[in-house]
């Protein structure tokens, strides 16, 4: 072995040079590469992807040629929740209410436009989502831009929802569809043998498939249109409450238990029976600890689990057997892409799966003045069946 010694000299010249590493340089480039892929797949990307059953009967070309833009500053699905929640002012609109007695003794709201207006075209019905009726600005845009184009349309609101007071201590329930069918009945036998449409955003639309798959044949409603169904609340709860998720469910909540404090007093009677407590539903920090508290004890559900295992529609889908076209944005934070059951769907000859590539869970926003531009879509379907 020879050991070969260096000079002090030597030492120094072989000593490693310090490495420059262009930070600067490398942040711009990966910000730029960002920057630009999210453009493309938002202002390059926007051509709708329509799926149905090899058999389905239903073609949608005019659809197929339409395309979803998003606001040029509300590219971001939290974008677009700011936007809707914080920014934009409420929508005027005159809905002429109607009481509607329900057969256990309990009440809801039906807001009503154009009711008395004489059309041949079909009713529609709008069901909401979890955290408001048609006191929201998406029901409302919806109601205000079908009553222009002269249809006589209804806006179907849970129990205690929309300034409705509660006739009984019994609370709204989306996994139970016994009031819709109520109020479905109701409006077929005065519809004057018109078609009967229903529109359902978000829970409301999980809850008018859900009637479909459970009516089969015997369902009331002649064609539905699904906006961003959750289809398995399960799975949505999960996914809802990741820490990249939490603003959203933070907002729910919010909205959840702002609803409970209108109500307190009717349901304060429930506390010793059904063994609920209003304290900690009204400090509850999340939906799962709201429902733990609060809505599974009201059902008599053993667990949160079990309530979101029944609320779904997803075990139903297979029997729906009439028209429905199920809209979802691919970037949707309540209800992903990826547990979207589309197996299922497809399965189905009467249920057409329509996506886009942004659009939040029901915003949709477009144009520079943000406008929805999920009428837009509703509105052409309507022209072309």
């Amino acid at each position: 072995m020879i050991v070969r010694i260096l000079s002090t000299q030597q030492t120094k010249l072989v000593q490693l040079k310090k490495i420059h590493i262009p930070t600067k340089k490398i942040i711009y480039s990966t910000l730029s590469l960002c920057v630009g892929y999210y453009a493309y797949d938002s202002y390059i990307r926007t051509s709708l992807e329509i799926i149905s059953h090899p058999d389905a009967g239903n073609k949608y070309d005019k659809l197929s040629q339409m395309k979803y833009v998003p606001t040029f500053y509300l590219p971001h699905r939290l974008l677009q929740l700011i936007y809707c929640t914080r920014v934009e002012p409420p929508i005027q609109i005159q809905f002429e209410r109607q009481i509607f007695k329900l057969q256990d003794g309990g009440q809801l709201a039906l807001d009503w436009v154009n009711k008395d207006s004489p059309t041949q075209k079909p009713l529609i019905l709008i069901t909401h989502g979890l955290t408001g009726g048609s006191d929201s600005n998406y029901i409302k845009d919806a109601a205000q831009r079908l009553k222009q184009l002269g249809y006589q349309v209804v806006c179907f609101n849970q129990r205690g929802v929309a300034k409705c007071s509660l006739a009984t201590s019994r609370y709204h329930f989306h996994g139970c569809t016994k009031d819709l069918e109520e109020v479905i009945d109701y409006l077929h036998e005065n519809n004057q043998g018109r078609q009967i449409i229903g529109v359902g955003f978000s829970i409301g639309a999980n809850l008018m498939l859900k009637y479909a798959g459970q009516q089969g044949k015997n369902c009331k409603i002649d064609r539905i249109i699904s906006i961003a169904n959750p289809y398995n609340l399960l799975t949505c709860s999960h996914n809802i409450l990741k820490f990249s998720n939490w603003v959203y469910d933070m907002s729910i909540t919010k909205n959840f238990k702002w609803l409970l404090s209108q109500h307190q007093h009717s349901l304060k009677e429930l506390e010793p029976t059904k063994g609920i407590s209003i304290e900690k539903g009204l400090k509850a920090k999340n939906t799962w600890e709201f429902d733990e508290y609060i809505t599974r004890r009201l059902f008599d559900f053993k667990s949160p689990t079990e309530l979101y295992e029944y609320i779904g529609c997803e075990n139903v889908i297979h029997n729906v057997q009439v028209p429905t076209l199920c809209i979802h944005s691919k970037d949707d934070p309540i209800v992903p892409e990826k547990i979207i059951p589309q197996d299922k769907l497809l399965s189905n000859k009467y249920i057409t799966l329509l996506t886009t590539n942004r659009g939040s869970h029901v915003e949709w926003l477009t144009g520079i003045k943000p406008r929805r531009w999920i009428m837009d879509l509703i509105i052409n379907y309507l022209d072309s069946i």
